[in-house]
């Protein structure tokens, strides 16, 4: 099994230069149960994790990270739109949550709305052209 040190060091090897670390918890991503670790930088959520036969590293800028809501063992936030639930120690995951943005996206937005949203983020440069086009494709699909 692969320990959750090696995870968050996955995750440091991500960083771009000039992102600084804020925090990290050990974390399972309920929908892959995938079991690792979610770092929190001063631009994104990131999250490495190892499954039964499959490994997942995910990065989420944090201008697209809304809805956070950590109750219990559960920690719930929306990336576009999208759910995503982790599960892991109650006070890591309140910890977390409650270093995050997590504005409430308005429950009426529409695709061309979001994708307005990114525009304006990319042309402000919150968002690289990566990032940018990662976000939309997921909005899209």
């Amino acid at each position: 099994m692969v320990s959750v040190q090696r995870h968050v060091a996955v995750l440091r090897s991500a960083l771009q230069p000039g992102e600084a670390e804020r925090l990290w918890i050990r974390a399972e991503r309920a929908a892959q149960s995938h079991a690792g670790a979610l770092l929190l930088t001063d631009r994104r959520l990131l999250f490495s994790g190892l499954g039964f036969v499959a490994q997942s590293q995910q990065a989420w800028p944090l201008a697209v990270v809304t809805d956070v809501v950590a109750e219990g063992g559960s920690l719930s936030l929306r990336v576009l739109g999208r759910p995503e639930r982790f599960t892991g120690k109650p006070a890591d995951l309140a910890r977390l949550a409650s270093s995050l943005p997590g504005e409430a996206a308005a429950p009426d937005t529409s695709v061309a709305d979001e994708l307005e949203r990114l525009v304006r983020l990319r042309d402000t440069g919150a968002l690289t052209p990566a990032e940018f086009e990662g976000a939309k494709r997921r909005l899209l699909e």
